[in-house]
């Protein structure tokens, strides 16, 4: 339920802090799929649908764990942002940003906290992701 969840209710619910959510689109990127919003293109190359997917509105959602900080440049996915608050919570810290326009929060060690408005690059691999259809919330 936590890594592959049904829907995106089950998505919000599980999990402290929440699944990151960002509204987008599904498109046809020259037989393959990616997931785009704003100005960001995430390649679904690794991505396991949960059914055919087709083009259209949906959410992409990944945990903050997921998601990595200024870790180099392996990741499937990378991008740029600039940290907005950094929320100490003992052991690790969430720093939070913006991507896309929309809240995004990452988890970090507690050794390795960025500072309000520094420049950090994200890391991920969309096959940790989880994409939603936008009108009914499934999984897709």
């Amino acid at each position: 339920i936590y890594n592959r969840p049904v829907n995106r209710f089950v998505a919000g619910f599980l999990g402290s802090p929440a699944m990151n959510f960002v509204d987008g689109r599904l498109e046809d990127a020259d037989g393959g799929w990616r997931f785009a919003a704003e100005d960001i293109k995430i390649p679904l190359g690794t991505y396991d649908f949960a059914k055919p997917p087709a083009p259209g509105p949906v959410t992409f959602g990944i945990r903050p764990e997921h998601v990595s900080l200024n870790s180099g440049t392996g990741w499937p996915f990378s991008i740029a942002a600039n940290v907005e608050v950094v929320e100490p919570m003992g052991s690790d810290t969430l720093v939070w940003l913006k991507l896309a326009q929309q809240n995004f929060s990452v988890r970090v060690t507690s050794e390795r906290t960025p500072k309000n408005d520094e420049a950090v690059t994200l890391g991920f691999d969309p096959m940790r992701a989880s994409l939603f259809d936008t009108a009914t919330g499934t999984r897709i």
